[in-house]
């Protein structure tokens, strides 16, 4: 272990041995929005469910898959079926075994549960199949290149079989997780103690961990000043002020993309040259510079520049890139010479507030003026694609565990894509980059799948976001560790 920024030795940090019965705290903006991850459609749920819930794959720090309830996992018969070995030593807290059943309940739940999240992610099973005690056999109908990446996400989080049925399971979770939730105060923390019968007995470096919620950055950074926590993420204007205060920071890992949405349903973004025009009215870069002080990077697609699907033909300059001339002919030809008036919805969220100070005059000087309307952060959802209230907001991607779920929301039938706004192009390439076994087997279909968006465009990215995390140096992190925009904590811990 070592503590980053530290120069800390093996099971040390900069202020001494590591406390096994120390709390680690960390501030995030938000509690889960359930403890059940198969009614979960938000992905920052993560953050919470990789305490109490093990997965089947888990990413490690070098993003690459990795064993966890399952130790291996191989495609079989010309990529229709996928087989994993599972871990013979891992049970339930609540005495229920682990086994090769209880991940077919898990997975035949997640399929037919009225209330599931994540029916479309696993559509294409056809069947789930124990071929021994610790083997299963996932039978496919189509192709099932995605599902190794899904199941390290809420997919893949195993539920004791004999809680289905608990009518607190959204508040009380029932995993095999390295962590027992003891406190859950909705809008306020999180508290959870070291499951002690946990299979890993080097996850949980701390006897107990909190997360505590809160939505304003300069009290979060009070916080670890004040010692009321060791590890946050920070609005990028305090990056320098954490370094001065003698607070650790850096650039957050991250795969979050923030976006301009538009609603296809409706006047004027109805039509897909207004759509373009709104997207040759916006300087990237500046909004890069003068709202995130340069943590950042421009992007015209919805993953950062350094993941390994990244197609490095789709940039923000040239077809993509700022060029108010052409947004404004793009406008005339679309009926509105004159520009057009939209409503502008805002998540009341101290960056995404940045964010729309910046577009709207980027759009009023092409002829798109907006009105702004502020609305809660957690209802935005709701509010623009099942209410159909709004014309464009900024929204800020979450992680995915696989490059096509960010697109997902441009094909037919999905939440986020009520008016069906779609190309045949587009769901062809979506679905040719779900076949292969490895992902320089699908690199070309996905990069198909990147360009061919673009002839859809219900939104574009604006910038990959690196927020600068801070930390104390109470925190302790394994080797390796670089903290995260939506980070994990086994193998952290605090000293004594």
């Amino acid at each position: 272990m070592s503590a980053c920024g530290g120069g800390a030795t093996a099971g040390t940090s900069a202020q001494g041995e590591i406390d096994p019965e120390g709390t680690f705290r960390y501030v995030f903006v938000q509690n889960p929005s359930t403890f059940d991850p198969h009614r979960s459609a938000n992905p920052w749920d993560m953050v919470f469910f990789r305490l109490v819930y093990d997965q089947l794959i888990m990413l490690d720090e070098n993003d690459e898959l990795a064993p966890q309830l399952a130790t291996s996992w191989e495609f079989v018969d010309d990529e229709t079926a996928l087989v994993l070995e599972l871990r013979d030593d891992v049970t339930f807290i609540d005495g229920t075994p682990f086994d090769a059943e209880a991940v077919k309940a898990n997975l035949e739940r997640a399929k037919t549960l009225e209330t599931s999240a994540l029916k479309g992610q696993l559509a294409r099973i056809e069947s789930v199949e124990p071929t021994g005690e610790f083997t299963v056999r996932i039978n496919l109908n189509g192709p099932g290149g995605d599902l190794p990446a899904l199941f390290s996400s809420t997919a893949g989080s195993m539920i004791s079989p004999a809680a289905f049925d608990n009518a607190d399971l959204d508040q009380n979770p029932v995993g095999s997780g390295m962590a027992t939730l003891v406190e859950y105060v909705p809008g306020q923390l999180t508290r959870y103690d070291r499951n002690e019968e946990y299979w890993d007995p080097d996850a949980a470096k701390a006897a107990h961990y909190e997360i505590l919620v809160q939505t304003s950055a300069t009290t979060r950074f009070n916080m670890l000043q004040t010692g009321q926590a060791e590890l946050t993420y920070l609005d990028p204007s305090q990056a320098e002020q954490a370094e001065a205060a003698g607070l650790n920071s850096a650039p957050s890992k991250s795969m979050s993309i923030m976006s301009m949405y538009m609603n296809t349903g409706k006047a004027p973004f109805d039509d897909i040259r207004v759509r373009q025009a709104v997207q040759h009215a916006v300087d990237r870069q500046v909004i890069v510079d003068g709202v995130f002080f340069g943590l950042g990077e421009p992007v015209a697609q919805y993953m950062p520049p350094d993941h390994w699907a990244y197609n490095p033909d789709v940039t923000p300059e040239g077809e993509y890139g700022y060029d108010p001339e052409r947004a404004r002919e793009l406008l005339a030809e679309a009926g509105y010479p004159d520009g057009v008036d939209f409503e502008f919805l805002v998540p009341s969220l101290d960056d995404h507030r940045a964010v729309a100070e910046a577009l709207v005059p980027m759009l009023a000087e092409v002829g798109l003026r907006a009105t702004t309307r502020v609305i809660e952060s957690p209802t935005t959802p709701v509010t623009f694609y099942s209410r159909q209230e709004g014309n464009a907001f900024p929204g800020m991607g979450a992680p995915f565990a696989d490059p096509t779920i960010p697109y997902q929301g441009s094909l037919p039938g999905q939440f986020a894509n009520p008016w069906n706004t779609t190309t045949d192009e587009f769901q062809q390439a979506w679905t040719d980059s779900l076949s292969g076994a490895t992902r320089e087997d699908r690199v070309e279909a996905l990069h198909r799948m990147v360009e061919a968006e673009k002839g859809v465009r219900k939104s574009f990215p604006l910038h990959a976001h690196f927020p600068p995390s801070a930390w104390t140096d109470r925190a302790v992190f394994p080797e390796g560790y670089q903290p995260a925009y939506a980070p994990t904590f086994r193998g952290v811990g605090v000293t004594a």
